[in-house]
């Protein structure tokens, strides 16, 4: 709950009412705003709407909708004044598996591509899926009895989301049941800018202009590209909303006997389920029996093949709590899976004392913070405040990213808390901004940033601005990667290497008089660092350069392997994909090993194994492993999801005697790799006996930062500091 403006006030979920005293929540809050939205995601495997108004005769669980959960709250004993209904300014996205399959409950491989501003994937802010709607061809699909938002799709992307027309019916169904008003998530995924052309804040506007009286009639927002559309297409968008005499409330429909639910006379595998005044067949899930209000285990419910509908099995008005789905309780809209960040500075490139409780060995400690672990849920989220500043010598906060048409740096969000990050700067902490990242790295706007002399004396003008109006000591520069865009070294020309190269040289000179820092992220592999680096002048301007040792290995491979080896492992396709060889080429081709940081996940590379019999490297497997549930991200897991699926998950743990490669673990068919306490130790020894510049971390919200597992609050990144800066500590493995 959260205190606002002296009143008491909850977001609950739109399902999990058994953990809900409801009339008691209704009594002492203010009012209940119900998380109507994230019914369906990439969680599900197929694709389903965001938020739904009223069941679809394909739904796996009927209960998923805004008007079950409503009546439901209602039922319950919720006094419907002070309930606030939600809905989403956004959209959960999905990539195909087949391109022509693009339906409802279509089979998905993961989460939709992350969009250019929001960079989550699986999830698309409203401006971002009016602009693919109205610039780049995506195709609208419209539910024509209205009990739905749309979806469009492109190719192998698909999205589903509510539209203005869906806003409005959703704020007159607020109207129409009494309730005390609506609640969006969030401001900032409506287009607030008008990239579409409707109006800024589209979707709340229309909230406003049902709920508070505000002017009408407004501009029409209709995002149907039509000249995308074909005509069966455009036929299947007139919309026919529900009549509200039959939809306003199932709970109540006096054809239904005033019951939800009812069960089946003969067949324990089946129930009814009221739809719009109509008892509707369906179906539990195989294996489960029809239990008075929910799917259930047999020897759990007293029905038996042949009985007949008894009053004893007469539904008592509870949902289901057996779902077919892996989808996690609804919570807020997450936030991108692994390699891209978000931070925020510290101030001026003066010098500061060390933390007191630590010497100054000379080893760096490089950690990125990313402000979108802040929507994560539960234990989940983490903030400035989650930061132990004495285990960091440098923060990186990523990223803001370069304005396309103008070649200049951008914000990536509104800087919320960049006066929380900045107080590390007293505590003798350097804050970066880091620009770029694998999502901003997309096409071509580096390329001609880097290849314009003209745009790039521009970018370090701007750059500098940027820096002293927020505060920041310098910059952190993420392109991923010169000649290499997103590792296809097909794409860009050969003068990105001397390009990117002048870029940094110009950027040196002008920041080392005023005292600012500059860095990068920079590949790994040999084949890259060939092609698209300078080595030897970057290293002669670059304050420190941090390799990112790690993403080796993942689901793209098709294939098990390790996220981060530190050694060749007998059976590897490359005997370059590993650490040991980056580090040792990265130096041989002219780097100052002294400027060489060396990164470490403190997360892991998940796989779904394609038979789960074969565990072991290089088995084969089918997509990317189950989601977390706190990163929600497919293909990937923190290690504090880690450690927690092994303790008490039955994970089984597999190492390498020779320390050659981190453990890996599996259960049925999931599989994921990472580094232990023991590996991050063995890598930061490595450091040491390397005479490198120190350890980068990815990233701080994902080390066990709660101690969840039982081994101590960030047990990897303390590793680090135990062994580069004389931090005290015996932290063990904790998997």
């Amino acid at each position: 709950s959260s205190v606002r403006w002296c009143g008491v006030t909850k977001l609950v979920s739109a399902r999990e009412l058994r953990s809900y005293d409801v009339a008691t929540l209704s009594e002492h809050m203010d009012w209940i705003s119900v998380m109507t939205y994230d019914y369906h995601g990439q969680w599900d495997k197929i694709t389903g709407h965001v938020a739904p108004m009223y069941p679809h005769p394909d739904d796996v669980d009927v209960t998923f909708n805004a008007n079950f959960t409503i009546n439901y709250w209602l039922k319950k004993g919720a006094d419907p004044k002070k309930i606030i209904m939600g809905m989403p300014m956004y959209g959960q996205s999905f990539s195909l598996a087949d391109n022509n399959d693009h339906g409802l409950n279509a089979a998905t491989y993961g989460g939709g591509e992350a969009g250019d501003s929001t960079r989550a994937r699986g999830f698309l802010s409203y401006y971002e899926i009016c602009t693919n709607i109205k610039k780049r061809g995506w195709k609208v699909i419209k539910d024509p009895k209205g009990r739905m938002g749309p979806y469009a799709y492109l190719r192998d992307q698909w999205v589903s989301f509510d539209d203005t027309a869906m806003i409005r019916y959703k704020s007159n169904f607020i109207r129409r049941m009494g309730l005390g008003g609506g609640m969006i998530w969030a401001l900032d995924l409506d287009d607030f800018t008008n990239t579409c052309s409707c109006e800024p804040y589209p979707l709340l506007r229309t909230i406003n202009r049902v709920l508070r009286g505000y002017p009408r009639p407004g501009p029409n927002c209709d995002i149907n590209a039509d000249s995308s559309m074909e005509q069966d297409e455009a036929d299947n968008n007139r919309v026919q909303y529900p009549a509200w005499g039959v939809a306003d409330s199932p709970a109540t429909d006096p054809t239904c006997g005033g019951r939800i639910f009812t069960s089946h006379p003969s067949d324990c595998h089946k129930y009814y389920l009221c739809q719009f005044g109509v008892l509707m067949e369906q179906m539990c899930p195989a294996g489960l029996y029809w239990n008075k209000d929910h799917c259930d285990w047999p020897d759990k419910t007293s029905c038996r093949m042949g009985e007949t509908d008894n009053e004893a099995n007469k539904p008592t008005f509870t949902p289901p709590t057996t779902i077919t789905t892996s989808r996690p309780a609804a919570t807020h809209p997450p936030a991108p899976p692994m390699p891209d960040t978000t931070t925020k500075p510290s101030t001026s490139g003066t010098d500061a004392t060390r933390p007191p409780s630590l010497p100054d060995t000379g080893y760096k400690v490089v950690c990125y913070f990313t402000n979108w672990a802040w929507y994560r849920q539960g234990i989940g989220k983490y903030v400035p405040e989650d930061i132990d500043w004495t285990l960091c010598t440098h923060i990186n906060y990523g990223f803001a990213v370069l304005d396309g048409n103008t070649l200049t740096i951008k914000p990536h969000d509104s800087w919320a808390d960049i006066d929380n990050i900045t107080e590390f700067k007293s505590k003798g902490i350097k804050v970066l901004i880091a620009i770029g990242g694998w999502n901003d790295s997309l096409g071509d706007k580096y390329s001609q940033l880097v290849n314009n002399p003209a745009s790039r004396a521009n970018f370090v003008r701007t750059i500098i601005e940027f820096i002293e109006k927020y505060g920041f000591d310098g910059l952190d520069f993420d392109w991923e990667y010169p000649k290499c865009w997103q590792v296809d070294c097909k794409a860009g020309p050969d003068s990105d290497k001397e390009g990117f190269a002048a870029l940094i040289e110009e950027l040196s000179m002008a920041f080392k008089p005023k005292g600012l820092l500059l860095s990068s992220a920079v590949s790994p592999s040999k084949i890259v660092i060939d092609v698209g680096y300078d080595v030897p002048k970057l290293s002669r301007y670059f304050d420190w350069i941090s390799v990112m040792t790690y993403d080796f290995h993942g689901h793209w491979d098709k294939q098990t392997g390790h996220v981060a080896p530190l050694y060749y492992y007998p059976g590897d396709t490359y005997d370059y994909f590993n650490a040991n060889f980056s580090i040792n080429y990265w130096i041989e081709k002219g780097a100052d090993r002294k400027k060489i940081i060396m990164g470490m996940p403190l997360y892991g590379q998940s796989f779904s194994l394609a038979d789960a019999k074969e565990n072991g490297l290089n088995s084969k497997s089918y997509g990317p492993g189950q989601a977390g549930e706190f990163t929600r991200a497919g293909g990937f897991l923190a290690y504090y999801e880690i450690c927690h699926a092994v303790k008490t998950q039955g994970y089984t743990p597999i190492r390498d005697p020779e320390g050659r490669i981190g453990p890996y673990a599996y259960k049925g068919n999931q599989w994921v790799s990472y580094d232990d306490v023991s590996d991050i130790r063995r890598k930061s020894q490595f450091i040491k006996r390397m005479d490198l510049g120190g350890g980068m971390i990815w990233a701080l919200d994902l080390d066990d930062f709660r101690n969840r597992c039982g081994c101590g609050k960030h047990p990897l990144l303390k590793t680090i500091n135990h062994e580069l800066r004389g931090l005290r500590s015996s932290t063990s493995d904790c998997t």
